[in-house]
């Protein structure tokens, strides 16, 4: 019995040493091993970081006229752990900034996040009122003119769609960029430059370092770090002309574009209609849910982002397709008299009475139908496919743009797998007039005309010029595979589109310019997939003997291609002739 007494004594004697034991171990790891770890944790727990928001880089045109900037916006703030009874302050700042203490407290609601930070009550106030209300201030414990850089665009509509807009992040941006550096409150891009280029235009945040006690109270100021402003950025853009084209589209639906053809660099991008970008900054929610909801869709950039059919400007491409394989030559002649047979079936031209025999150039000139479906039914679908692929469309061109969408090239193929129907020869004489189911973005056509001024070469359109002072200009000219000789009874096809008494595009004549310097190009009328009036296009360039530009003009449902867009064209062409671009 003794015995087992001891046994018991020694087993529980045991089981103390052991716990002893452990609990040192515990506390030698918890307190050596683990110190960084709980020092962090600790830390965390008592150090609050006050975000202070760096300014955004500027952007400019290529003249350095400002497109973008960051100013300082002065808000109304109150800091919630220094107010003892909310509702008195509001009362207070109501009466000395007359603004409905409703409003106050709506906004406080909206924008509080920790009781440390300074809450924003009233935003974007004038600066004579901001200074008014911080010397009456003293007198309300808690709050402040708090300071904060605000983007403004002082061009407002001018070039929107080029510059576009910045927003706070949204849940699924910052999931996909908080890897990156981003804060759920930062300001980010949203459209255009500002959204293509963020990385470069976001500053560095600084931030004020206080340290806090359990209740989340301020306890003394710990650090300062100074915020670091972004990157400027000059982009090819200039601002004067990207001003006269936007004013050409006013009222309309449509796009323009302006390019070097020789680099690629856009000199001009409008979309229309436009918006004012400062409605996502300075804006109510008002305005901008006006904009979302337009039934004019300001907000997508018809430039890059829509497709169409091209209509007769796609006959560019067939003539190319027919030449480079031999299915043409200067001699080769169809004869139109009003339309064609296919089996029952009468494919028309848009003249009725026909155009009578039409080699190459006489064809591209009159834009006669009837020789292109001649055309089309002697080269076949897959060929008139392979060579609209060799021009680049179906595919996006490499514009330094968000949302660039590559249209739809078909092919025998792709109707049998989304149609689930075969391809027919009336398929065929559509696709070769560019209608059918052939879609195109303007971007694409601007570059299919600079391939015909360059004689085979693809520019690569690109916007930005330079990072703060550092070239960055990404110049790319591809060559397509066609052979120069292609393209010369093209060229003499579109110069009389514009200069004989019978092309179809009389209209962009700039008659002020020499016989050598006048404008070339094409002009287009496509049937819209929905009920309305026909697309209208002209794609050019000049100067016709040494091309040097390159344009596009697309108005939606905006009639025939010879006469309004011929008009612009020839706006535009005088523009570029008196301000020294073609010099």
């Amino acid at each position: 019995m003794k015995f087992q007494t001891i046994q018991r004594f020694r087993i529980f004697k045991f089981f103390i040493y052991a716990s002893f034991l452990a609990i040192v171990a515990g506390l030698v790891f918890l307190q050596v091993v683990k110190f960084r770890y709980y020092q962090g944790l600790s830390l965390r727990n008592t150090i609050r970081i006050i975000p202070i928001e760096a300014p955004r880089g500027s952007i400019y045109d290529r003249n350095r006229n400002l497109l973008a900037v960051d100013e300082i916006s002065f808000d109304l703030a109150v800091i919630a752990q220094e107010v003892k009874d909310l509702d008195a302050t509001l009362e207070a700042l109501s009466k000395i900034s007359d603004i409905p203490k409703k409003k106050l407290h709506y906004n406080y609601k909206r924008n509080y996040y920790v009781p440390f930070a300074p809450t924003k009550v009233a935003s974007d106030l004038d600066k004579e009122k901001a200074f008014y209300i911080e010397e009456k201030l003293s007198s309300v414990p808690g709050a402040m003119i708090w300071p904060t850089p605000r983007r403004y665009y002082p061009n407002k509509e001018v070039g929107s769609h080029v510059i576009g807009y910045v927003g706070r992040i949204a849940r699924g941006e910052f999931v996909r960029l908080r890897d990156y550096g981003y804060k759920i409150q930062d300001l980010v891009g949203k459209s255009g430059i500002e959204k293509q280029y963020d990385a470069y235009l976001q500053g560095e945040d600084g931030g004020i370092q206080i340290e806090v006690d359990a209740a989340s109270r301020q306890i003394r100021r710990r650090g300062f770090k100074e915020p670091k402003r972004g990157k400027d950025l000059v982009l090819t853009i200039d601002l004067g002309l990207q001003r006269f084209v936007d004013e050409l589209l006013r009222e309309k639906k449509g796009a323009c574009i302006v390019m070097d053809s020789r680099t690629g660099q856009v000199l001009a991008l409008s979309s229309s209609p436009n918006f004012d970008p400062n409605a996502f900054t300075t804006g109510t929610d008002k305005e901008r849910l006006a904009l979302l909801r337009s039934k004019g869709r300001p907000l997508i950039d018809r430039a890059i982002s829509s497709s169409f059919p091209p209509g007769s400007t796609f006959k560019i491409v067939v003539a190319a397709a027919g030449i480079a394989t031999g299915a043409l030559d200067i001699n080769t002649t169809f004869t139109c008299n009003g339309s064609i047979s296919l089996g029952k079936w009468k494919f028309r031209c848009w003249k009725e009475a026909g155009h009578g025999p039409q080699n190459i150039v006489d064809a591209l000139a009159h834009s006669c139908n009837v020789f292109f479906y001649s055309t089309g039914r002697v080269l076949g679908a897959d060929q008139i496919y392979r060579y609209a692929s060799k021009f680049g469309l179906g595919s996006t061109t490499g514009i330094d743009l968000p949302k660039e969408t590559k249209g739809l090239v078909p092919n025998p193929i792709w109707k049998r797998l989304k149609k689930k129907e075969p391809w027919y020869k009336g398929d065929t004489f559509n696709y070769s007039i560019g209608q059918g189911f052939l879609l195109v973005t303007p971007i694409q056509m601007l570059r299919v005309v600079a391939i015909v001024a360059n004689a085979g070469k693809s520019p690569t359109p690109y916007l930005l010029e330079k990072i703060e002072d550092r070239d960055v200009s990404h110049s790319k000219v591809f060559n397509t595979g066609l052979k120069k000789n292609t393209f010369k009874f093209i060229r003499k096809g579109l110069f009389d589109v514009v200069n004989s008494r019978t092309g179809t595009g009389q209209n962009a004549r700039v008659r002020e310019l020499g016989v050598a310097g006048k404008v070339a190009g094409k002009t287009g009328t496509a049937q819209p997939g929905t009920r309305g009036s026909t697309h209208a296009w002209f794609v050019g360039y000049l100067p016709s003997n040494a091309p040097m530009i390159s344009f596009v003009v697309f108005l939606e449902h905006g009639g025939q291609g010879g006469r309004e867009s011929a008009r612009i064209a020839r706006l535009v062409g005088t523009y570029l002739d008196e301000n020294g671009f073609l010099e």
